[in-house]
């Protein structure tokens, strides 16, 4: 891979916090319920592996300050705040921030009182994203969600006072008994609160989770494709006209509110994963950490803790409690919890270029793809074979400025990023 790919420095991290009060009836995300007792320990695992990534990055000359920092879950907002707060102390120190930089805690509405939001606000968090998934308590209950629509609004005043003013909500479409009247009225209470940026994602139904179990067989009892067609363009539509802009297939924002830290994954530039289960991409390599809470005890903890450590997820096996071949030798120094690694040659980086960047709605243009890979030969030459096998589908506009996806191409958007799989 050419120098100027292999050494853009990270500017985002992303930190995940692998606990809830309650697993969701549709999440199949690496989280474990009612496990609070092991947010200390867990802790310092964290923030042994923050200082040695930090010094990896310091060793090879790519540490820059952080324009954006995404604490997620789980559901981090059970965490300490002072205990968040030591997070992103530590990021700073080892890292540096922006002055402007972007620090976001995911929340789960009902689950931060004021006096915490303040200590959050204080430490530097600007932005919260609160899941609020739908606006029927009806719905929530359905979801196995914590948190009424009241608690929400409850969450968002307490978020504002305490000098929030970046707030995000998430909204879910296509949800069992959902109507097009439910998911429009959703949106509008959302508005009504002044919301600055909104995701709205389409329910899937993951396998082994309670909903693959009460859904996958019947799928009559879920939105057909048609409706839930239908509750996607009609929710896009509305927070358009409301004048927060679709910019990305399943994002809205203000001008100027859009999640920077999102934007880091589309554009295909690099960012640190720390935790459970958190992705990395540095240094031209992404990288997977384990799911297995005892692989990254084995990492991170020590023999000590690794003894005396919980284990969330139920899950003693021996396979997960056996330190990798050449962890404690430091083989793969800093990334010891590692689970998957793959390389992004130069041809990859390019192809991952346009299966990211066509889900903004701005597409890929082609001085930002210059700009990016410094190269001579035009993009639309180099997947002109692709680019054409789109455009005979519809599924693409391309023009003089870039290439981006079409109405349709918004409805099968699986099947353009398949061309650059």
């Amino acid at each position: 891979m050419p120098a100027e790919l292999d050494q853009l420095p990270a500017r985002a991290a992303y930190v995940h916090w692998p606990f809830c009060q309650q697993k969701c009836a549709y999440c199949d995300f690496i989280s474990w319920p009612g496990r609070s007792c092991d947010m200390a320990i867990y802790l310092e695992w964290l923030q042994h592996e923050i200082e040695a990534v930090g010094t990896w990055s310091r060793q090879h000359g790519l540490t820059v300050p952080l324009a954006s920092v995404f604490i997620g879950g789980g559901t981090p907002s059970l965490a300490d705040p002072a205990d968040l707060a030591a997070i992103l102390d530590l990021l700073r120190v080892q890292f540096g921030l922006e002055p402007e930089a972007e620090i976001t805690l995911e929340a789960n509405p009902g689950t931060l009182r004021p006096g915490q939001l303040a200590v959050l606000r204080a430490a530097g968090f600007n932005r919260i994203s609160f899941g609020l998934q739908a606006t029927q308590d009806d719905l929530l209950r359905t979801l196995g969600r914590i948190h009424t629509y009241d608690d929400f609004v409850t969450s968002v005043r307490d978020a504002r006072a305490a000098g929030f003013e970046r707030i995000s909500a998430d909204l879910m479409l296509g949800l069992p008994g959902q109507t097009l009247a439910d998911a429009l009225a959703s949106v509008e209470r959302v508005l009504a609160l002044g919301i600055d940026h909104v995701s709205f994602y389409s329910l899937s139904i993951e396998p082994g989770t309670p909903f693959a179990e009460r859904y996958l067989d019947h799928p009559e009892l879920l939105p057909d494709e048609d409706l839930e067609r239908a509750i996607y363009h009609a929710v896009r539509d509305r927070l358009a006209a409301a004048g927060l802009v679709p910019y990305e297939i399943s994002n809205a924002a203000r001008p100027g509110q859009e999640c920077r830290h999102n934007l880091v994954y589309w554009r295909g530039e690099p960012y640190y994963g720390f935790g459970i289960a958190a992705h990395s991409y540095l240094a031209g390599v992404r990288r997977g950490n384990t799911t297995d809470w005892w692989t990254y005890a084995a990492a991170w903890g020590g023999s000590d803790e690794r003894e005396t450590a919980r284990d969330p997820a139920g899950l003693e096996e021996a396979a997960g409690t056996q330190s990798r071949p050449g962890v404690r030798e430091g083989v793969w120094w800093p990334f010891l919890a590692l689970e998957s690694s793959e390389v992004i040659d130069s041809d990859e980086a390019r192809k991952e270029y346009f299966l990211l960047g066509l889900r903004l709605a701005q597409g890929v243009t082609w001085a930002d793809y210059q700009a990016r890979f410094g190269v001579a030969e035009a993009a639309r030459e180099r997947f002109a074979t692709e680019f054409m096998r789109l455009l005979d589908r519809g599924l693409i506009e391309l023009d003089e400025i870039g290439v981006r996806l079409s109405q349709l191409g918004l409805d099968l958007a699986n099947q353009a990023f398949s061309e650059f799989v």
